[in-house]
């Protein structure tokens, strides 16, 4: 099989009923996110992350290591709408030249990132991988997304906060009092359980 790339969509969910002033600021955070992640993530990146709708975001990854640390950060950065993210996994129509933008390039890896975004928006999911043949990975993609809409948006700020840099400007006993409330250690063991699952992949 050719070398496999790993392909991120990224779509803001309900953005296009964002009044005109919100969703410019969005596209502004937006813009500014995806220039740290083609910074702090370049030697991962088969091809630089890029807006390709507006609301929309591509990259390429050489590698599914960075998937989730990529993940984070943008939801971390960019935390006032709820990103659907599909990761694709598969081969390129052609390999790709030095500089290139995701949205510049082709093949099945983005094919299967653009189906399994299709189908989380169907089935209300943040986080969906297509392409990948280990089943577990679908079913903590699951799990993640269930957890999400669980949550409020303090708790998923919060969450967006422990899986990057853990700054979330609570008190200490605030803190301790919401990760007992989110059940906090179990959802540790399902991201370690993910994340190893990304790197064997």
């Amino acid at each position: 099989m050719s070398k496999p790339y790993y392909a991120l969509i990224g779509d803001a969910a309900a953005s296009r009923r964002l009044p005109a002033p919100a969703r410019a600021r969005l596209q502004a955070d937006l813009r500014s996110a995806l220039a740290d992640v083609n910074r702090r993530w370049r030697p991962a990146l088969a091809a630089r992350f890029a807006i390709t709708l507006g609301d929309e975001f591509q990259g390429l990854l050489a590698r599914a290591d960075a998937v989730w640390d990529i993940v984070h950060h943008m939801r971390a950065r960019v935390p006032d709408t709820d990103w659907v993210i599909a990761c694709g996994r598969g081969p390129l129509a052609t390999p790709p030249p030095p500089r290139a933008r995701a949205p510049e390039l082709d093949g099945p890896c983005f094919h299967e990132a653009r189906t399994a975004l299709e189908r989380a928006k169907r089935e209300r999911s943040v986080l969906v991988f297509g392409g990948f043949a280990e089943p577990r990975l679908a079913a903590l993609a699951s799990y993640y997304s269930a957890l999400y809409w669980s949550w409020t948006r303090r708790q998923r700020r919060a969450a967006h906060a422990w899986r990057t840099d853990g700054a979330d400007r609570l008190a200490p006993s605030a803190r301790s009092h919401l990760r007992r409330r989110m059940a906090w250690p179990l959802v540790e063991a399902g991201d370690m359980m993910l994340r190893q699952l990304l790197a064997a992949s």
